[in-house]
């Protein structure tokens, strides 16, 4: 985790800012989530070398209560991503998004579908609106384009 918050340090200190940006530029979002990759990394970090101070017999135990992998859930929550990557030029970012976080929802256990069909596609028009009209950035409309032109978000 901490070589990959490196990775995104990295990456993000390779966006070029024009002088012209104050405060918040196109670094910000990516040395956001490159801080939180590092807090992850550092947390696990200290538990891992917390844990290596146990006793034989104490992580003996704790590997037995160890759950094992749930391949289902994590072939779920597999097919629902691949499905928002093919769907995200295709339907757009919100329904794409949409479907994902439904699928994901279903795989962490969640028999609700239509609340979280709901629930995901009010936070992908959120992260919709605010990438677009807020950030200036490009998200593919899709089929929702005639929708999100008339509310001036296309």
């Amino acid at each position: 985790m901490l070589a990959l918050a490196g990775v995104l340090f990295y990456g993000a200190f390779q966006i070029r800012v024009l002088p012209s940006y104050a405060h918040i530029g196109p670094r910000f979002f990516p040395l956001l989530v490159a801080t939180g990759a590092a807090a992850c990394g550092f947390i696990l970090l200290v538990q891992a070398l917390l844990k290596s101070g146990r006793s034989a017999d104490e992580s003996a135990d704790t590997a037995e209560a160890a759950s094992p992998l749930d391949w289902p859930a994590m072939l779920m929550t597999v097919a629902a991503l691949v499905i928002q990557v093919f769907l995200f030029e295709r339907a757009g970012f919100i329904i794409a998004s949409g479907i994902m976080f439904t699928g994901v929802a279903a795989a962490f256990g969640s028999r609700q579908h239509v609340r979280n069909a709901l629930i995901g596609l009010v936070l992908s028009f959120v992260a919709y609106w605010a990438f677009t009209r807020w950030l200036g950035l490009h998200l593919p409309a899709g089929i929702l384009r005639p929708i999100l032109m008339r509310l001036g978000g296309a």
